[in-house]
């Protein structure tokens, strides 16, 4: 028995029904005040009655009258009657009211009006938050479908497009556009306005096109009516595999799903079933699910799950799982709590990475490993990007990776910036020029920004050599890691015209200089002690002799070191064990100051206290300024000692 009744009135209901508990008509109208209006309340109320969900007491009597004055209370049947269709809409949540239209291929139900064009872009506006105080920005593919003309179109594209992908295969051009190769033997000339091609090439001139349309024998008409009958969730499911990117693993996949659940599952701190097990029995959750919902409750903890145990085996199936979740706590809570907007942010998010894994699985794995590598930009993806100078407005002409071509109409080119923080801008296709273009002509600033870039740009072409392997989901870090480090020593600072030359030795300081080294090293010379205030002693004479010693000895080779006199040799003995000694008392020097130091600040701890004016111990309060005392009977007792000089009798 699953009844379409207004979303968020079961909630209201069975916080006041619980474990079978009764309550008034009234009240039951009351608390949905807070959700709809007045004669919504009553309505709803009506069909919760009519349908068995609220039921009256048994002693109840049977007058209109007696009905509205009885005690009602929440069904107690759990037998659950499998329903053919969901009562609500799958899109806006509400009861099916109106031309609805069944899935054929689920239980699920929509609004024709509320169906979506695209099953990837939602029909409605994210909400602001106090993270995000503006809309989301429209940076993504959603741009290509802007226009009428192009949106109309998704559904027969994408049928088509599956259609010739059982009998075809396909491969990735230059830009990540996945293009479909036909089996067929004929050859055609295609339209040169549609067609993708690199910055460098020019466009073949354009010629006037004549209609080749053959009407055939199998047209796909049913195929784009059968498309229109299926809900979002089914729509995904069947274009999962067409969008999974081709060189993807299942390992890498939930490898991504999982860095993203990590990343924004906690938008969503509130589920239906986590509500229902904090506050509820399980009776009365068992029989809210009766009344409300057709499939199993999905909750945060099972798609978690689903991501551990690897369940998803193409990209877009955990959106179906999102999905699924939104439609229930919008069921549950209502479309306008805050529940419900998490779910928006959090389809937001997770909507837009999976659209750049789809792109560019490998470029948005080394995005999240930037951690591993300074030079993660310049790892080459499978899918391998152009290379082009593109211009923004106000910066000079700047190398970048072409990620995507946007709407061709408007020739825009989605480049990813090399250096700094790898900023990402769409750019026209008159400020692009071609990675082979001569630099001197750009009239380029030298800057350590630019040396940066051009740094990376050059280790990305080198690494381009490697095989692709060797960067791979399953590829050993350390190595890529390696191959980086040989490809780095290649690379030269390129010099502007502005940037100074560093100037050349002659050869003539050459000369010297090496004449300089090949001299053997002199001993210091010791100068005489013309201004000593001591009388010239022998000890003096001692301390010059190991000066002199100990600037001829290291100079001398080792054989003369050996045939030394037997007297110098004590002398130098003499003097280490004078140093050692030194050495000694330094120690203790410096261990008397920081004990000295230590007494000096206790001292002045002890100056900085308060002694009692009677028994001298350390006070605790000031009587005034001229005396302090302990306690309280001390300063009693010094009263008439004190009372002559206090100067605080003396103001009063």
């Amino acid at each position: 028995m699953v009844i379409g009744l207004t979303p968020g009135s079961v909630l209201c209901w069975m916080n006041k029904l619980t474990n079978g508990t009764s309550t008034s008509h009234k009240i039951l109208e009351r608390c949905l005040l807070s959700i709809m209006s007045e004669d919504e309340a009553i309505e709803t109320l009506d069909v919760a009655i009519k349908e068995g969900v609220l039921v009256s007491t048994p002693n109840a009597k049977s007058t209109p009258a007696s009905v509205k004055r009885s005690l009602l209370s929440f069904t107690q049947k759990l037998s659950k009657q499998r329903a053919k269709k969901d009562p609500y809409c799958f899109e806006c949540h509400l009861p099916t009211s109106g031309l609805v239209q069944k899935c054929i291929m689920c239980v699920r139900s929509f609004h024709v009006e509320c169906q979506r064009k695209n099953p990837l872009r939602p029909n409605y506006s994210v909400p602001s938050d106090r993270y995000q105080q503006y809309r989301f920005p429209l940076n993504e593919s959603d741009m290509e479908e802007s226009s009428d003309q192009e949106a109309s179109r998704s559904v027969s594209d994408t049928l088509e497009a599956q259609r010739l992908q059982e009998h075809a295969s396909y491969e990735l051009d230059c830009n990540s556009n996945i293009n479909i190769i036909s089996q067929n033997p004929l050859k055609h000339e295609s339209d040169s306005s549609d067609d993708v091609c690199f910055v460098s090439e020019q466009l073949p001139r354009k010629t006037k096109n004549y209609s080749t349309y053959v009407k055939s024998e199998e047209t796909p008409h049913n195929e784009g009516n059968n498309e229109l009958l299926l809900c979002t969730p089914c729509r995904l499911l069947k274009l999962s595999e067409f969008l999974n990117p081709p060189h993807m693993s299942n390992e890498e996949l939930n490898y991504l799903l999982n860095y993203l659940w990590q990343m924004h599952h906690t938008w969503v701190e509130n589920d239906v079933r986590k509500y229902m097990v904090n506050n509820w029995s399980d009776r009365d959750a068992t029989l809210v699910k009766n009344v409300l919902f057709v499939n199993d409750l999905l909750s945060i903890s099972d798609i978690s799950r689903n991501i551990e145990t690897k369940k998803f085996k193409h990209l877009f199936e955990i959106l179906v799982d999102l999905l699924d979740l939104q439609h229930n706590i919008g069921i549950f809570f209502g479309t306008k709590c805050e529940e419900y907007n998490s779910t928006k942010w959090l389809l937001r998010d997770i909507t837009h990475d999976l659209r750049e894994i789809s792109r560019c699985s490998d470029c948005f794995r080394h995005s999240i490993e930037s951690n591993r590598s300074d030079f993660w930009f310049a790892k080459p993806c499978t899918q391998r990007h152009e290379l082009v100078y593109a211009k923004q407005s106000g910066y000079p002409h700047w190398p970048a990776k072409v990620i995507r071509v946007m709407n061709k109409k408007n020739n825009t080119y989605d480049v990813r910036f090399f250096g700094g923080s790898h900023s990402r801008a769409l750019v026209p296709a008159r400020d692009i020029l071609p990675i082979d273009t001569d630099t001197s002509k750009l009239k380029i600033k030298s800057s350590r920004q630019y040396n940066n870039a051009m740094r990376e740009l050059i280790c990305h072409k080198m690494l381009l050599h490697h095989p692709i392997y060797s960067f791979s989901f399953h590829a050993d870090p350390r190595e890529a890691e390696n191959i980086i480090n040989s490809a780095l020593p290649h690379y030269m600072e390129p010099c502007s015209r502005s940037a100074k030359r560093a100037r050349l030795a002659t050869p003539k300081f050459n000369t010297r200089r090496s004449t300089a080294e090949t001299t053997p090293s002199l001993p210091q010379r010791v100068l005489p002690r013309r201004r000593c205030r001591k009388a010239q002693g022998p000890e003096n004479l001692q301390d010059s002799t190991f000066q002199i010693a100990s600037s001829v000895i290291p100079s001398l080779a080792p054989e003369v070191q050996i045939s030394l006199a037997p007297e110098v040799q004590v002398s130098l003995e003499d003097y280490n064990e004078l140093m050692r000694e030194v050495l000694h008392l330094n120690a203790q020097l410096s261990q008397k100051k920081a004990e000295v130091d230590i007494k000096r600040e206790e001292l002045n701890a002890v100056k900085r206290k308060r002694w009692c004016q009677l028994c001298l111990e350390e006070a605790q309060f000031d009587c005034c300024f001229m005396a302090s005392y302990c306690s309280v009977m001390c300063q009693r007792r010094d009263k008439r000692r004190h009372q002559t000089n206090c100067n605080l009798q003396e103001k009063t």
